[in-house]
């Protein structure tokens, strides 16, 4: 079984504003939380999208301006690619599918990654 949302291991995070609302939003950094918010949509119009997790500086204290988001895709048909509007505004997106992941990484994901979307609801 996957690990993920260990949130001892991660800071609480101020929402930026009202508007945020999606799935553990409090774990993502203020600076990425507008980006997973626009993203919601596109998780919810792809049905083939079982689950999305953040991980890298997007839930880390020292996230910047100039940090991109990363982003784990979980997907029923592995030979779907996922489509995004998401981003649209040249913010830089580093889009991984968990099943096109090496080890070391999958595990880092599983460690330290955050869940922000789930359509079955089995990894809140």
């Amino acid at each position: 079984m996957r690990k993920y949302n260990n949130f001892d291991l991660h800071f609480i995070f101020e929402r930026k504003n009202e508007e945020i609302c999606f799935l553990h939003a409090e774990y993502v950094h203020p600076l990425k939380q507008e980006l997973v918010q626009e993203f919601q949509q596109d998780f919810q119009r792809d049905r083939n999208v079982k689950a999305a997790i953040v991980f890298g500086s997007g839930v880390e204290f020292h996230c910047n301006s100039y940090s991109d988001l990363d982003l784990c895709i979980e997907r029923y048909a592995t030979d779907k690619p996922f489509h995004y509007e998401a981003a649209g505004n040249g913010e830089p997106v580093d889009l991984l599918y968990a099943d096109r992941i090496g080890e070391r990484l999958r595990n880092e994901i599983e460690e330290k990654g955050i869940v922000v979307y789930d359509r079955e609801g089995i990894y809140v």
